[in-house]
């Protein structure tokens, strides 16, 4: 950090919901930590797991990455939508920012904004690239 001068809000450290859940002491300490520090924390693959909502009261994070198996096939299908549309109410609630995986399409883009979710990543937006830091 010293050497790039990087801020560290400007970070994001990301983890697994699975590991999250079957780790998750370590997880939360590890969390605590790094926000200390000022970097963000955020859960991948969020909304795959048996208890969410439980996950969301036991850890201190930044954002919710939903998972892009629940954003697959989201615009045809109204119980998934339901189940993005608590994800995200239940995260706003705990002022968790949320962020959609594997968006692909336009209409999928949509009902996610329909549904609030604040941030988009996927195909839509940019395919993914490779980032060398050289130092």
């Amino acid at each position: 950090m010293r050497a790039t001068r990087a801020e560290p809000n400007r970070l994001c450290f990301q983890i697994h919901e699975e590991v999250v859940s079957t780790q998750l002491d370590r997880a939360q300490k590890l969390s605590v930590e790094l926000r200390g520090r000022g970097f963000r924390f955020a859960v991948e693959r969020f909304g795959s797991g048996r208890d969410p909502q439980g996950l969301m009261e036991a850890i201190s994070i930044d954002f919710v990455k939903i998972d892009g198996a629940l954003v697959q096939g989201l615009t045809s299908n109204q119980e998934l939508q339901q189940r993005v549309r608590v994800l995200v109410e239940q995260a706003k609630s705990r002022n968790i920012q949320t962020i959609a995986e594997r968006v692909e399409d336009a209409n999928t883009m949509a009902v996610l904004w329909q549904l609030g979710v604040q941030y988009i990543q996927g195909y839509l937006v940019r395919a993914p690239e490779e980032v060398v830091l050289k130092g």
